[in-house]
């Protein structure tokens, strides 16, 4: 069950969905058949706290690239990595950068500290793409590349969460199906 949680109530559910995200992110790749790297993921960055925000205050161009990153990320969660190949999560992490700069641009008038930490992320993100090359570096990638996802939802998430209220398109975060 995914919860709507307003730009001044975040609470302990909001950092389990995240947590969720990226874990589902990980299951999402194994179950798909490629083997898990060895190496642990990076730690995290710190959460964010999300800046107050009213409806009214919300740009279309923000709403819109809040839906665009939503998109972007559901699609990286119910990606199927043996299907699509090393091209199609390449160009589903590539998506996932372009939504993400652009929620960033959209959003940094409003959410300066939090785009400065997506920003970041996305940086990370970058290296983790050019690091794919084909189905080796794929499998061999995959916590890099899950912990990549995780910090860039992460750091987006206090944004997308903050908008939602007055953004009713934005959709709801997916998580992967269950393993079977």
């Amino acid at each position: 069950m995914v919860t709507t949680i307003g730009p001044a109530r975040p609470t302990w559910r909001t950092g389990m969905r995240v947590g969720r995200i990226g874990t589902a992110v990980m299951a999402s790749l194994v179950i798909a058949g490629c083997a898990s790297e060895s190496a642990a993921p990076p730690p995290p960055p710190p959460a964010a706290t999300p800046a107050p925000v009213t409806p009214a205050a919300l740009s279309p161009e923000l709403c819109a690239a809040a839906v665009e990153y939503q998109q972007a990320a559901n699609a990286i969660v119910t990606i199927n990595a043996t299907a699509v190949g090393t091209d199609g999560v390449k160009k589903a992490l590539q998506d996932l950068e372009t939504a993400a700069n652009n929620l960033s641009a959209a959003a940094q008038e409003q959410f300066g500290p939090q785009v400065a930490e997506l920003e970041s992320a996305i940086a990370s993100l970058r290296g983790t793409i050019a690091g794919l090359s084909d189905q080796d570096s794929l499998s061999s990638n995959l916590g890099k590349i899950a912990a990549s996802v995780s910090i860039v939802e992460q750091a987006a998430q206090p944004i997308v969460e903050s908008v939602r209220t007055g953004c009713p398109s934005i959709p709801a975060v997916e998580t992967p199906p269950p393993a079977s």
